[in-house]
């Protein structure tokens, strides 16, 4: 298997820090590219036009507003990784159900692989919830390796 293109999902946690890092050490060792994706997940009740202001700033689209906080911890989150510098390294930000944008990213941009940390719920939880990485393991193209969350950090 030649792995050229890894995609790596991250929410900003310390789990995906270190997810990020397990890949980063793949992607170096492979030669490959990492692709470091966040999606967030706009409430549906929330229209896009919805408008948030500050006193003395003018009104600004909370899509914009949410856009540029992300950005900014992507940055803040991608600087504490401490990935090898060999290893090629972009960054995107989607809008959209978690799951089924990371299959459409990965699909789109013909990734081979995708690494990912699990949170590890049970239960009831787990049942009505699921989880995007049980969605993608079940759904993605391409294999997913998952990064259990060490024990004694749940």
């Amino acid at each position: 298997m030649d792995i050229k293109r890894i995609v790596v999902p991250v929410d900003y946690s310390d789990h995906a820090k270190e997810t990020l890092r397990y890949a980063g050490a793949l992607a170096a060792r492979f030669g490959a590219r990492l692709d470091v994706v966040h999606v967030w997940d706009r409430p549906s009740y929330v229209p896009e036009t919805t408008m948030v202001s500050k006193p003395g700033e003018p009104a600004r689209s909370l899509v914009e507003l949410i856009r540029e906080n992300a950005e900014r911890e992507m940055s803040e989150f991608l600087a504490s990784a401490a990935l090898p510098e060999s290893v090629e390294t972009a960054t995107r930000l989607e809008s959209g159900e978690p799951a089924s944008t990371i299959i459409e990213y990965v699909r789109k941009h013909e990734a081979d692989l995708v690494v990912m940390g699990t949170r590890g719920r049970t239960g009831v939880k787990h049942l009505l919830l699921g989880s995007v990485a049980e969605k993608l393991v079940r759904l993605s193209p391409v294999p997913v390796l998952t990064i259990p969350v060490a024990r004694g950090d749940e």
